[in-house]
């Protein structure tokens, strides 16, 4: 194997895009040899065996596995998704079903969104997140491979029906799906006397779109030829595009596609049918008809899920007219929020025994980012409010808006100072999200990689981390982003090599590796040539 990146990445096309959009997933086949893949299952056969799962470290002990992520088509479908300076995460794992493993009984059991590795993040609607999923043998229904259910990755929760819509992503030795990190799924069930193994790893967006970084033939939106959501979300797909595509009018396809879209009358939002009130959402969102804003506001946080998410977008598209009525929506929200986000950064949608380290965002949060500008003074203001869980929606909102956002970089900036490690998180990745006045909040930003409040100190029941790690992390994050625009902080981030924190220690090498001056490159090869594993070395031959 030659090192270094040898082949032009493979991107993706229009109607793959499209796809991904649409249903949240691209199944495809990297050309690797067979060779790779038999070699990459008898090493994880021994590890699963002789070993223990390695989690996170099971690229550095498998490392044939590299192979499959710079082959030309991993990295064309992850430029194509999250842009050419995509960052990968330190979360990875090995998912393993042996053959005589206790399984599931029904393929309903076990769906579910992943969590945001290891204390979480809000979900996200634009794709920040994607997962690469790879099979190293041949992964036929009868295996388990993972299901996914289309569509769900704009959903804030699974509701009892989506098992029933899942599909197999199933496949030959070295199949590769590529995934909004969102997405409803579950493993399969292994019916044949054969190991499967499954290992997952985590990308995500360095970058603001300011261009389509796939193979782009049309700019404008386009429903894919064939998809399996169950619904036409033509408006919330469209405005996903546009902003990949990089445009400021993130509704430019919707509307250039229904110049004159007939009149519903709102009393079509409660027609018996879901695809008929999904179709007159989108009729009011092309007229704006700004008197089904009350109507629309009661869709938001509830089910169905397909009904909220055309029920946000659809405020967003009508704009300012229902920013008041958004705010106050996200002002109500408040009530029962604050005891438990400052106890665990996971999803209060529901109530759930299920601890998921992730957080859904309340809809008026997402509908206000979606009318763009307009917004800004309002959700600066929230920064300001006493309940906690406000001030996150707001924080979230405002990242959502990336640089259209560069008026709330002083405010976000004094978030960095909030007592609560939930604001403050969410806060820094806002920061790091809009990527302007960098200047402005580096020193804080720095400040928070080397000190926290013992308050954040304490491990909540997350995987035992403290709060403080992740605040860390997402400095650590924070600066990659930034990439060279963090040189200032070189000398800091050269210490922080040390950081007992994995993900920490891991993302400030790749923040040095994309500073790039000779000592910050010199700093990154020391680090990890004294971490070198030799994995010809075995417990039978140690030298």
């Amino acid at each position: 194997m030659t090192y270094g990146k040898q082949v032009a990445p493979k991107l993706f096309n229009d109607e793959q895009m499209r796809q991904f959009v649409a249903d949240g997933y691209v199944v495809f086949q990297p050309d690797v040899p067979e060779e790779v893949h038999k070699i990459v299952r008898e090493k994880l056969q021994y590890m699963v065996d002789e070993e223990y799962n390695y989690g996170n470290n099971v690229l550095p002990r498998v490392p044939e596995m590299d192979r499959i992520l710079n082959s030309p088509e991993v990295r064309g479908a992850l430029i194509s998704v999250l842009g050419p300076g995509y960052i990968g995460h330190l979360h990875r794992y090995c998912h393993y079903i042996a053959p005589d493993a206790k399984q599931k009984k029904s393929m309903d059991e076990g769906f579910h969104q992943d969590g945001y590795s290891p204390l979480g993040r809000p979900r996200y609607h634009y794709p920040r997140f994607v997962r690469i999923m790879y099979y190293p043998q041949d992964s036929p229904i009868e295996i388990g491979p993972t299901h996914a259910v289309p569509g769900t990755q704009y959903q804030k929760w699974l509701t009892d029906g989506d098992p029933k819509k899942a599909i197999a992503l199933a496949g030959k030795a070295g199949m590769v799906s590529i995934t909004h990190f969102d997405v409803g799924h579950a493993a399969g069930i292994n019916k044949i006397n054969k190991p499967r193994h499954m290992i997952k790893f985590v990308y995500l967006r360095a970058e603001e779109p300011t261009k389509p970084s796939w193979d782009c033939q049309d700019r404008m939106w386009r429903n894919p030829a064939h998809f399996e959501a169950p619904h036409n979300l033509n408006l919330v797909w469209s405005h996903i595009w546009d902003w990949l595509c990089g445009k400021t009018d993130r509704y430019e396809s919707f509307h250039a596609a229904n110049p004159n879209s007939t009149d519903v009358k709102v009393d079509a939002l409660n027609d018996a049918d879901l695809d008929t009130r999904i179709s007159a959402m989108h009729s009011i969102a092309a007229r704006g008809d700004i008197k089904a804003i009350p109507s629309l506001i009661k869709r938001l946080n509830s089910d169905p899920q397909w009904e909220r998410l055309m029920a946000l977008y659809t405020l967003g598209a009508l704009g300012q007219p229902a920013m008041d009525p958004l705010v106050t929506v996200l002002k109500n929200s408040a009530n029962d929020k604050d005891e438990d986000l400052s106890t665990n950064f996971i999803d209060f949608s529901r109530d759930s025994t299920d601890l998921q380290c992730s957080l859904s965002m309340n809809d008026a949060s997402h509908a206000l980012a979606a009318i763009g500008v307009p917004s800004l003074n309002s959700l600066i203001s929230l920064l300001n409010h006493s309940s906690m869980w406000v001030r996150v929606n707001a924080a979230f909102a405002l990242g959502e808006m990336d640089s259209q956002a560069v008026k709330a970089v002083p405010a976000l900036t004094r978030c960095l100072d909030d007592v609560s490690h939930c604001v403050v998180r969410t806060a820094i990745d806002a920061l790091s999200i809009i990527h302007q006045k960098s200047e402005e909040y580096m020193p804080s930003l720095g400040r928070l990689l080397k000190d926290g409040r013992p308050e954040w100190q304490t491990p909540v029941r997350c995987n035992y981390f403290t709060p403080y790690d992740q605040i860390r992390i997402n400095a650590a994050t924070a600066f990659t982003r930034l990439g060279n625009d963090a040189t200032s902080q070189e000398q800091l981030l050269l210490e922080k090599l040390a950081d007992p924190n994995g993900y920490v220690s891991g993302f400030v090498a790749e923040a040095l590796r994309r500073i790039g001056t000779p000592k910050a490159i010199e700093g990154v090869l020391e680090y990890l040539m004294t971490r070198r594993w030799d994995d010809s070395l075995n417990k039978n031959r140690n030298f």
